[in-house]
Protein backbone atom coordinates (compact mmCIF):
# COMPACT_ATOMS: atom_id res chain seq x y z
CA UNK A 1 0.00 0.00 0.00
CA UNK A 2 1.37 3.42 -0.96
CA UNK A 3 2.11 5.89 1.77
CA UNK A 4 0.10 9.15 1.85
CA UNK A 5 1.94 12.01 0.15
CA UNK A 6 1.04 14.91 2.40
CA UNK A 7 3.50 14.17 5.21
CA UNK A 8 6.62 14.42 3.10
CA UNK A 9 5.28 17.01 0.66
CA UNK A 10 5.29 19.53 3.49
CA UNK A 11 8.84 18.72 4.61
CA UNK A 12 11.55 21.37 3.99
CA UNK A 13 13.60 19.00 1.81
CA UNK A 14 10.67 17.87 -0.34
CA UNK A 15 11.65 20.34 -3.08
CA UNK A 16 14.79 18.28 -3.74
CA UNK A 17 12.85 15.05 -4.22
CA UNK A 18 9.78 15.58 -6.42
CA UNK A 19 9.56 11.87 -7.29
CA UNK A 20 9.20 11.02 -3.60
CA UNK A 21 6.30 13.47 -3.35
CA UNK A 22 4.69 12.06 -6.49
CA UNK A 23 5.11 8.41 -5.50
CA UNK A 24 4.59 8.76 -1.76
CA UNK A 25 8.10 7.95 -0.57
CA UNK A 26 11.52 6.55 -1.46
CA UNK A 27 10.56 2.89 -1.46
CA UNK A 28 7.59 3.53 -3.74
CA UNK A 29 9.71 5.63 -6.11
CA UNK A 30 12.23 2.79 -6.36
CA UNK A 31 9.46 0.30 -7.06
CA UNK A 32 8.19 2.50 -9.88
CA UNK A 33 11.66 2.69 -11.40
CA UNK A 34 11.98 -1.08 -11.15
CA UNK A 35 8.71 -1.54 -13.01
CA UNK A 36 9.67 0.94 -15.73
CA UNK A 37 13.17 -0.45 -16.28
CA UNK A 38 12.54 -4.13 -15.69
CA UNK A 39 14.81 -4.30 -12.63
CA UNK A 40 14.69 -6.84 -9.81
CA UNK A 41 14.91 -4.92 -6.53
CA UNK A 42 13.16 -7.54 -4.44
CA UNK A 43 10.85 -6.38 -1.67
CA UNK A 44 11.75 -2.70 -1.30
CA UNK A 45 10.23 -1.22 1.83
CA UNK A 46 10.73 1.76 4.16
CA UNK A 47 13.61 1.22 6.57
CA UNK A 48 11.70 2.99 9.35
CA UNK A 49 8.10 3.28 10.47
CA UNK A 50 8.59 6.56 12.29
CA UNK A 51 7.93 10.10 11.13
CA UNK A 52 9.34 11.33 7.86
CA UNK A 53 11.88 8.49 7.81
CA UNK A 54 9.05 6.42 6.36
CA UNK A 55 9.36 8.57 3.23
CA UNK A 56 13.11 9.19 3.24
CA UNK A 57 14.46 5.65 3.76
CA UNK A 58 14.25 2.29 2.02
CA UNK A 59 15.84 -1.13 2.27
CA UNK A 60 16.04 -4.27 0.19
CA UNK A 61 17.42 -7.73 0.85
CA UNK A 62 20.22 -9.47 -1.02
CA UNK A 63 22.05 -12.77 -0.56
CA UNK A 64 25.04 -10.80 0.74
CA UNK A 65 23.15 -8.68 3.25
CA UNK A 66 20.77 -5.76 3.61
CA UNK A 67 20.85 -2.82 1.18
CA UNK A 68 20.02 0.51 2.83
CA UNK A 69 19.03 3.68 0.97
CA UNK A 70 18.19 7.13 2.29
CA UNK A 71 17.92 10.73 1.18
CA UNK A 72 20.41 13.41 2.23
CA UNK A 73 19.14 16.55 3.93
CA UNK A 74 19.51 20.08 2.51
CA UNK A 75 20.50 18.92 -0.98
CA UNK A 76 19.51 16.31 -3.51
CA UNK A 77 21.42 13.09 -2.97
CA UNK A 78 20.62 9.46 -2.30
CA UNK A 79 23.01 7.41 -0.17
CA UNK A 80 23.29 3.65 -0.45
CA UNK A 81 25.05 1.09 1.72
CA UNK A 82 25.43 -2.63 1.11
CA UNK A 83 25.82 -4.29 4.50
CA UNK A 84 27.25 -7.72 5.14
CA UNK A 85 24.95 -10.56 6.12
CA UNK A 86 27.76 -11.99 8.27
CA UNK A 87 29.96 -9.93 10.53
CA UNK A 88 29.90 -6.21 11.16
CA UNK A 89 31.18 -4.57 7.99
CA UNK A 90 29.93 -2.75 4.90
CA UNK A 91 30.63 -4.17 1.47
CA UNK A 92 30.31 -0.83 -0.32
CA UNK A 93 28.58 2.53 -0.17
CA UNK A 94 28.16 5.76 -2.08
CA UNK A 95 25.81 8.57 -3.00
CA UNK A 96 24.41 10.10 -6.16
CA UNK A 97 21.73 12.57 -7.18
CA UNK A 98 20.24 10.08 -9.69
CA UNK A 99 17.69 7.74 -8.14
CA UNK A 100 17.78 5.65 -11.31
CA UNK A 101 21.42 4.84 -10.64
CA UNK A 102 20.52 3.71 -7.12
CA UNK A 103 17.92 1.34 -8.56
CA UNK A 104 20.46 -0.01 -11.05
CA UNK A 105 22.99 -0.60 -8.25
CA UNK A 106 20.45 -2.54 -6.20
CA UNK A 107 19.58 -4.72 -9.19
CA UNK A 108 23.26 -5.36 -9.99
CA UNK A 109 24.20 -6.17 -6.39
CA UNK A 110 21.27 -8.54 -5.98
CA UNK A 111 22.26 -10.31 -9.20
CA UNK A 112 25.74 -11.04 -7.80
CA UNK A 113 27.92 -8.40 -9.47
CA UNK A 114 31.28 -8.17 -7.67
CA UNK A 115 32.78 -5.03 -6.15
CA UNK A 116 35.24 -3.99 -8.88
CA UNK A 117 32.78 -4.44 -11.78
CA UNK A 118 30.15 -2.62 -9.73
CA UNK A 119 32.40 0.41 -9.33
CA UNK A 120 33.28 0.33 -13.03
CA UNK A 121 29.59 0.68 -13.84
CA UNK A 122 28.84 3.12 -11.02
CA UNK A 123 31.90 5.27 -10.18
CA UNK A 124 30.20 6.80 -7.13
CA UNK A 125 30.37 3.43 -5.35
CA UNK A 126 33.29 3.05 -2.92
CA UNK A 127 34.67 0.03 -1.09
CA UNK A 128 37.71 -0.81 1.00
CA UNK A 129 40.62 -3.20 0.54
CA UNK A 130 39.20 -5.14 3.46
CA UNK A 131 35.89 -5.59 1.66
CA UNK A 132 37.78 -6.95 -1.34
CA UNK A 133 39.56 -9.35 1.00
CA UNK A 134 36.26 -10.65 2.31
CA UNK A 135 35.03 -11.01 -1.26
CA UNK A 136 38.09 -13.07 -2.22
CA UNK A 137 37.66 -15.23 0.88
CA UNK A 138 40.98 -13.94 2.28
CA UNK A 139 40.02 -11.73 5.25
CA UNK A 140 42.98 -12.68 7.47
CA UNK A 141 45.62 -12.32 4.76
CA UNK A 142 44.16 -8.97 3.74
CA UNK A 143 43.99 -7.68 7.32
CA UNK A 144 47.67 -8.57 7.92
CA UNK A 145 48.70 -6.74 4.73
CA UNK A 146 46.69 -3.65 5.67
CA UNK A 147 48.15 -3.46 9.18
CA UNK A 148 51.72 -3.96 7.99
CA UNK A 149 51.34 -1.14 5.44
CA UNK A 150 49.61 1.24 7.86
CA UNK A 151 51.91 4.04 9.04
CA UNK A 152 49.70 4.48 12.09
CA UNK A 153 51.07 1.14 13.27
CA UNK A 154 54.68 1.68 12.25
CA UNK A 155 55.81 1.21 15.86
CA UNK A 156 54.19 -2.23 15.80
CA UNK A 157 55.52 -3.28 12.40
CA UNK A 158 58.31 -5.50 13.69
CA UNK A 159 55.91 -7.25 16.05
CA UNK A 160 53.33 -7.73 13.28
CA UNK A 161 55.90 -9.13 10.86
CA UNK A 162 57.15 -11.60 13.45
CA UNK A 163 53.66 -12.83 14.23
CA UNK A 164 52.60 -13.09 10.61
CA UNK A 165 55.63 -15.24 9.80
CA UNK A 166 54.25 -17.94 12.11
CA UNK A 167 52.13 -20.42 10.16
CA UNK A 168 49.58 -20.91 12.95
CA UNK A 169 49.11 -17.20 13.56
CA UNK A 170 49.06 -15.98 9.95
CA UNK A 171 45.64 -17.54 9.41
CA UNK A 172 44.12 -15.64 12.35
CA UNK A 173 42.37 -12.30 11.86
CA UNK A 174 44.42 -9.41 13.34
CA UNK A 175 43.02 -6.11 14.59
CA UNK A 176 43.90 -3.50 17.19
CA UNK A 177 41.62 -2.45 20.03
CA UNK A 178 42.89 0.11 22.58
CA UNK A 179 46.50 -0.57 21.50
CA UNK A 180 46.07 -4.29 22.12
CA UNK A 181 46.57 -6.57 19.14
CA UNK A 182 43.89 -9.21 18.94
CA UNK A 183 44.21 -12.31 16.78
CA UNK A 184 40.74 -13.73 16.24
CA UNK A 185 40.16 -17.35 15.37
CA UNK A 186 37.17 -16.33 13.26
CA UNK A 187 36.40 -12.69 12.30
CA UNK A 188 32.67 -13.47 12.28
CA UNK A 189 32.43 -15.56 15.46
CA UNK A 190 33.83 -13.66 18.41
CA UNK A 191 32.97 -16.51 20.79
CA UNK A 192 35.48 -18.69 18.89
CA UNK A 193 38.15 -16.92 20.96
CA UNK A 194 41.22 -14.79 20.31
CA UNK A 195 44.77 -14.14 21.43
CA UNK A 196 45.47 -10.74 22.97
CA UNK A 197 48.97 -9.28 22.70
CA UNK A 198 49.74 -6.12 24.67
CA UNK A 199 53.07 -4.22 24.61
CA UNK A 200 54.36 -3.62 28.13
CA UNK A 201 56.40 -0.56 27.20
CA UNK A 202 59.83 -2.07 27.80
CA UNK A 203 60.14 -4.07 24.62
CA UNK A 204 58.32 -6.99 26.18
CA UNK A 205 54.76 -8.21 25.76
CA UNK A 206 51.99 -9.94 27.61
CA UNK A 207 50.06 -12.64 25.78
CA UNK A 208 46.68 -14.00 26.79
CA UNK A 209 44.28 -16.49 25.28
CA UNK A 210 40.80 -15.02 25.52
CA UNK A 211 38.30 -15.12 27.01
CA UNK A 212 39.73 -15.74 30.46
CA UNK A 213 42.65 -17.88 29.39
CA UNK A 214 46.25 -18.19 30.52
CA UNK A 215 48.43 -15.06 30.60
CA UNK A 216 52.12 -15.08 29.65
CA UNK A 217 53.97 -11.95 30.79
CA UNK A 218 57.40 -10.47 30.01
CA UNK A 219 57.63 -12.17 26.62
CA UNK A 220 60.48 -10.89 24.43
CA UNK A 221 59.91 -10.12 20.75
CA UNK A 222 62.17 -12.97 19.65
CA UNK A 223 59.91 -15.43 21.47
CA UNK A 224 56.58 -13.71 20.88
CA UNK A 225 55.36 -15.68 17.85
CA UNK A 226 56.25 -19.04 19.38
CA UNK A 227 54.64 -18.18 22.69
CA UNK A 228 51.46 -16.86 21.05
CA UNK A 229 51.17 -19.85 18.72
CA UNK A 230 51.45 -22.20 21.69
CA UNK A 231 47.84 -21.27 22.45
CA UNK A 232 46.70 -22.63 19.05
CA UNK A 233 46.38 -26.32 18.25
CA UNK A 234 47.00 -28.02 14.93
CA UNK A 235 43.37 -27.47 13.88
CA UNK A 236 43.72 -23.69 14.24
CA UNK A 237 41.61 -23.57 17.40
CA UNK A 238 42.50 -22.25 20.84
CA UNK A 239 43.75 -24.91 23.22
CA UNK A 240 41.34 -25.53 26.05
Amino acid sequence: MDMPMAGFAEAPDAKYYPELVTNGGLSQALRRLAENRGLDLGDVRPASDRGLSVYRTAEAASSRGLIRISTVLNRRAFSISMDSAEGDFVWANGSTSALGDIAEVIDAWRSGVLLAPLRERFPFIEFSKMAEGYERGEPAETAWSILLADDNHISHREMLAALRSNSRLSGMFPFFSHDVLRLAIDPFKRDAGEICIEPQGDGRFSVQSSPGGEILADVELADLADMASSFVDSRGELRS
